[in-house]
């Protein structure tokens, strides 16, 4: 039951952020999107799978790779378009 709360923190932890990617790559505008929030994106998906990393958890590795990936994606749209 406890893995479960994990999982569906992972997937909601996704999914906010593909409504954001879908509109910065479909409008090419990035100017409202703050780069101080795509760093801190950045820096607690890197923490958190440094974390799952150290404690062997692989479903906290695995559910920060997503939007690890996202912050990335909408970081290369704000400097291609912001």
């Amino acid at each position: 039951m406890i893995e479960f709360f994990g999982i569906a923190a992972g997937v909601l932890n996704t999914i906010r952020l593909v409504p954001q990617v879908y509109k910065s790559w479909t409008t090419k505008q990035t100017e409202d999107l703050s780069g101080y929030f795509l760093l801190i994106l950045f820096l607690q998906s890197v923490c958190l799978i440094s974390y799952g990393l150290l404690k062997t958890d692989n479903y906290i590795v695995y559910m920060n790779v997503s939007p690890l990936l996202c912050s990335l994606i909408l970081a290369k749209l704000k400097m291609k378009y912001g």
